[in-house]
Parts: C-alpha cells; sequence; structure tokens
C-alpha cells in the first residue's frame, strides 16, 4: 500500500464519519467538534500508530440498539482513534471488493472513487426498484432469505484468507485481522463490529461464494447485505437454490434463517418489496399533486393499525413531519413508550413542530418517568437529545437527568446526554455539583460529556482545561476545544 492512497483513505474514513449520515447510530454529544478543531494532530497520531502496527481496541463499549419493541442488535462503540484505523484499513480494499461483485449486489458499492458508498439508503431503494421491475416482466415466483447474525458470525480466519485472496497485500491482512481478533477479545462482541460502514465491505467480500453460486446457477438475483433474493419460475427450482446457499453459508460458520426463509408466489412477491403506491406519494408530494398527502396520511393508518409495518411508519413519518402534516402527532406522542425502537422517527417528526413544543415536552416528561425502572435507554437517550435541540427547559427532566447521570449501571451513552442536558439547563448549583460528578467518574465517556457541560455551566475553570490539554489522556482534544471559547453545537 502507497503512502497516497494509505493517507487517503484514512481522509476518507474521517469524512465519512464527520459528515456521512449525519444521524448516527451512535451520535455524539458535540458531533466531534473537539476532534475537528484538532484534525492535524488527531491524524498524525492515527497514522503514527497504523505505521507501527498498533491497531486495535483495547475497550469497546457495546451498545444495545432496539431492533423492534423486544429485541436488539449489538452496535459497537469505538473511539474516534480505533474507528478511524478501522475505516482506513478496511476502506484500502474496497476497490478489490468492488471489483469482485456483481451488479446484483446493492449494498456498500465503493463505484465512483466511493461516492455510491455514501448513499445506503438510495442504494436500498434502487434495487427495491430493480425488484418490482423483475416481477412486472415475468410471473416470478420470489425466495428470500438472509443470515441470523450476520456480522456477529463472520468467522474471522475465514474472513482472513478471502482479504488475502481478494489482491490485498500481506500488511493490510495482518493489520485488519489483528484489529478483529484485538475486537473479539476486548469486548463480549465478535465477528465484525456492527455500527462502522466500512463492515459492509468485508460482509460483500465474505458472501462472494453465495454470489457466484447464484451467477452460475442462472438466477436473477438481488442482495443487500445478507438480505437475499431470487426470482424463477419454477418453484422446486428456487427451493433446491435455497439448499445449496444453505450449505454454502454453512461451511462459512453462517446460519440461514429459518424465520425468514420463504418462497413467495407472484401474486404475494410483490408485497415482498417496496410498493410502487410509495413511488407514487414521492412523487405526488414533490410537485403539489392533489390529494397526495391524504394517500400518505392513509398509508400511516394502515401502517400503525393492528400490526405495525416498521419500514412505513418511517416512511410516512419523515415525509408528514416535511409537509408539517400534524395529524399523526398524537399517534406519536402516545407510542413513544410502545414504540421505543422508533424512537429517532418520532422525535425527528414531532421536532417539526416547534408551536407544539409544551406539549410535546409534557409527554416527554411522562414517557421519562414511565421507562424510570425499566430497560429503555436507548429511548432515554434520544429524548435528552431532542429536548437539548429543541430546547425544552424543564426542571422535571432536569431531574431525571440527574437520576440518569448519577446511575453508573446505566450505559454511558445515556448518561453523557443527561450530562449535556444538565449544562444546557443549570442553575449555580448544578455547576458545582457537575464538577463534583467529574471529579468522581471514571467513564472517559461521560467524563468528556461532563467537560462540556460544565463549559456550558460556567463553571469549569481555565486553568483546568489548559492542564487537560496538555495531558496525554483522552479529554485533551475536548479541553483544547474548550479553550477557545467555542460556541458548543447541538447534538444532531
Amino acid at each position: 500500500m502507497s503512502r497516497r492512497p494509505f493517507l487517503a483513505y484514512l481522509d476518507e474514513a474521517w469524512t465519512r464519519l464527520l459528515h456521512g449520515r449525519g444521524r448516527s447510530e451512535i451520535p455524539d454529544i458535540i458531533n466531534w467538534a473537539d476532534i475537528e478543531a484538532s484534525w492535524g494532530d488527531v491524524r498524525k497520531n492515527v497514522v503514527s500508530s497504523l505505521r507501527k502496527g498498533e491497531v486495535g481496541p483495547d475497550y469497546v463499549e457495546v451498545i444495545d440498539l432496539p431492533k423492534n419493541s423486544v429485541a436488539v442488535r449489538p452496535i459497537a462503540r469505538l473511539t474516534v482513534h480505533d474507528r478511524l484505523i478501522y475505516d482506513t484499513l478496511v476502506f484500502s480494499i474496497a476497490e478489490l471488493v468492488e471489483s469482485q461483485l456483481h451488479s446484483s449486489v446493492h449494498s456498500a458499492r465503493w463505484g465512483n472513487n466511493g461516492k455510491s458508498f455514501w448513499s445506503p439508503i438510495n442504494n436500498w431503494v434502487s434495487m427495491q426498484k430493480r425488484g418490482v421491475g423483475m416481477m412486472l416482466k415475468a410471473p416470478y415466483r420470489l425466495a428470500r432469505t438472509d443470515v441470523v447474525s450476520f456480522y456477529e458470525h463472520i468467522d474471522v480466519d475465514t474472513l482472513a484468507i478471502d482479504i488475502q485472496s481478494a489482491g490485498a497485500t500481506s500488511w493490510v491482512t495482518q493489520h485488519l485481522i489483528k484489529y478483529l481478533r484485538m475486537f473479539q477479545s476486548s469486548s463480549h462482541a465478535w465477528g465484525v463490529p456492527q455500527g462502522p460502514d466500512s463492515s459492509a465491505i468485508l460482509a460483500n467480500l465474505y458472501l462472494l461464494p453465495v454470489d457466484e453460486f447464484v451467477h452460475r446457477a442462472g438466477f436473477d438475483y438481488l442482495r443487500y447485505s445478507d438480505d437475499m433474493m431470487l426470482f424463477d419460475t419454477e418453484r422446486e427450482s428456487l427451493r433446491n437454490a435455497l439448499l445449496e446457499i444453505n450449505a454454502i453459508l454453512r461451511s462459512r460458520r453462517l446460519t440461514m434463517s429459518t424465520t425468514k426463509t420463504r418462497i413467495y408466489d407472484p401474486a404475494q412477491a410483490l408485497s415482498q418489496l417496496e410498493s410502487l403506491e410509495k413511488d407514487a406519494i414521492n412523487y405526488g408530494i414533490k410537485i403539489g399533486e392533489v390529494g397526495a398527502e391524504e394517500r400518505l396520511y392513509k398509508l400511516f393508518l394502515e401502517a400503525t393499525a393492528a400490526e405495525q409495518i416498521d419500514r412505513d411508519v418511517k416512511f410516512s413519518l419523515f415525509r408528514m413531519g416535511n409537509v408539517k402534516d400534524d395529524r399523526a402527532l398524537g399517534w406519536a406522542l402516545r407510542n413513544l413508550k410502545e414504540s421505543h425502537h422508533l424512537a429517532s422517527e418520532l422525535l425527528r417528526y414531532l421536532e417539526c413542530f416547534p408551536e407544539r413544543r409544551l406539549g410535546i415536552g409534557r409527554a416527554y416528561i411522562s414517557t421519562m418517568r414511565l421507562v424510570e425502572d425499566h430497560k429503555y435507554d436507548h429511548l432515554e437517550q434520544r429524548i435528552l437529545q431532542s429536548a437539548i435541540r429543541v430546547k425544552i427547559r424543564s426542571v422535571k427532566i432536569r431531574d431525571r437527568a440527574w437520576a440518569i447521570l448519577q446511575d453508573k449501571n446505566k450505559p454511558s451513552l445515556p448518561r453523557e446526554f443527561a450530562a449535556r442536558y444538565l449544562g444546557r439547563v443549570s442553575t449555580i448549583a448544578d455547576g458545582q455539583l457537575l464538577r463534583r460528578q467529574f471529579e468522581n467518574e471514571s467513564d472517559a465517556n461521560v467524563r468528556r460529556a461532563l467537560l462540556v457541560a460544565m463549559y456550558e455551566a460556567h463553571s469549569v475553570s481555565r486553568l483546568l482545561l489548559k492542564r487537560l490539554a496538555t495531558s496525554n489522556t483522552k479529554l485533551t482534544w475536548v479541553s483544547r476545544y474548550l479553550l477557545n471559547n467555542p460556541r458548543v453545537p447541538l447534538p444532531r
């Protein structure tokens, strides 16, 4: 790997982290403003670690992100330093992986200098439309399957062979596998990290044998990560293909999902793909077509009646918020707890109506009371994040934020956002208590959040910031940033 692309991939990794999706699954309390302010020095540290072979995280926090109302998926929270090292190593083999992929693969594509990699939603929609097009041309049956806990069950030893076979240098292979092994040994996670988008590149590499079999067999085929769709007129042909795919997956230490593996008749197959009605609604709203908003509201009502269809709720709420349609407000306010896995979408919709801030604030308070003694950490974090963004000042939310911050049995993320909220609404007494909390806190991420909170509460001394800014700790960058008296950005 030459010096020039090496540095280019690092810069790509940083740009992706800072500006990528904007609304990360693991948001930062200040949008990495401290890292951005010291990027030159941070970059030198990452380059130095890579050149010395000092790769792999010493500690990984695994956050249980709600997948639905009861299930979770483990998201790896890496430090910025460790995340940049991982992304840089993976990005350095992205073009090699890309050269092996068929056009049927729609996830993590690296074409156009990586530009398409930045548009996962567009790529997903493109795949759905392509599937609909196939179904409209012929009376296809559809076989659909995916892998159980895919990222977690990727075998690192098998992946090492794949990376080298793709043409990666021995240096990249050695350091990337070293990183993944340290990732597994430093947490209760395994496989490849969930969270970083770069892991999707390794996922594509790992499923190449499945892609190759399907194409050799001559099926029309679409894949997004481990979500696989095969099209054929004959049911037995599809069944035989699924059996062979299952054998290939098993040889790679993966298990096909029994609950999601099915063959659909032509009449059922279209319903498995994104509805053409959504395209019509999108276009109608774009051109201001009469009745488009009513069709959107109807879709929302259908999605929230009886059995909730999460993807349709997300689709509806995002667009209803954009057109300022408040007819979903009541449902959103009532269902913050029951639909906590949709918290990001629900809260973003509510934020579209600042004139209803008092009522929304009351809903936040009542919801936080309801979940107080239960495991709704993600919902609490998202409510605090929203309350910061829309500047809801509430004594009751402040009291709950203190309780969350002081509960060291909680994950760090809700505690960080509790600290940031307290810094924004603090009294003089709160400012002093935040300092005491800082002195007794051991978690580095929470200490960083507390330092920001103390700054916003005007209770941090420049002497402390100067001392920390010259220290070799995880508070160096944020201390340097705060010494410049910035206006700290609100979390996205």
